[in-house]
């Protein structure tokens, strides 16, 4: 079946669906779990001191006396633990009945869609010219070029760990179930709420990093909504951030 014939199957399925809560709980929990973040993230104190939430996989680990010597549990020092669970494995479970599985397959892609998404994965890759160019991008994301090897063969794995413990509860949740939501929601303009959330996001951030990421969000939703379909923006997004740490190590 094609993906236009599924598109035109999934449309008329969601006419037949009765209007439920569970969108609205999708954003509400969201925005909630979001905003938390950004709390722990500047150890806000606000009603009480919110950095106390902020541990990681080498925390909990360090908690086993069998571990607590072997130096590799230091590399999970970045594994994000709130991100891991509260964007990834808790929604799935909360919201497991209002995932689309199809989203998240390959078995829909077609041959346009493969070259799609190596045009994209050229243009993602460029942009990471930025952090070069721009001085206060080069403050923020300050290169490691001249530190012994040993030194960035850790920082890799490191922050290769901190990716795997937010970016596919990221995209998990905004730009499946939080953009199915608003989509459900307001099938026109819903989706848009999407970006708007993402941006506000990264408010604290270089203004050319928060351009960049409003405007990937634009492209990823979109894209998401046209092929229904997760992957390309998640494995796009998932390069730029790979893409990154290999420049931080030779700049």
């Amino acid at each position: 079946m094609s993906n236009n014939n599924y598109s035109s199957q999934e449309i008329e399925d969601d006419k037949d669906t009765p209007f439920t809560i569970l969108p609205f709980l999708i954003v509400i929990y969201s925005l909630c779990v979001l905003s938390i973040d950004l709390l722990i993230t500047f150890n806000a104190n606000l009603f009480f001191s919110w950095g106390i939430f902020n541990f990681t996989l080498s925390d909990l680990l360090l908690k086993i006396p069998i571990l607590r010597d072997y130096f590799i549990i230091s590399i999970f020092e970045n594994f994000d633990l709130y991100k891991f669970i509260f964007w990834l494995v808790l929604p799935f479970f909360l919201f497991n009945k209002f995932i689309d599985f199809k989203w998240l397959s390959f078995k829909y892609w077609q041959k346009n869609d493969y070259i799609v998404f190596f045009l994209f994965c050229i243009l993602c890759l460029s942009s990471l010219i930025f952090v070069i160019l721009s001085p206060t991008l080069r403050m923020y994301y300050p290169g490691i070029g001249r530190v012994p090897y040993k030194q960035k063969v850790f920082f890799f794995f490191q922050q290769f760990f901190w990716i795997i413990s937010w970016l596919p509860g990221w995209e998990f949740l905004n730009r499946h179930l939080l953009l199915r939501a608003c989509r459900q929601i307001s099938n026109e303009y819903g989706w848009f709420f999407v970006p708007i959330v993402e941006t506000l996001y990264h408010i604290y951030k270089a203004m050319l990093e928060i351009l960049g990421m409003f405007i990937f969000s634009l492209i990823a939703c979109m894209w998401s909504l046209k092929k229904e379909n997760n992957l390309m923006a998640f494995m796009c997004h998932f390069i730029i951030e790979v893409g990154l740490i290999f420049l931080l190590l030779f700049i």
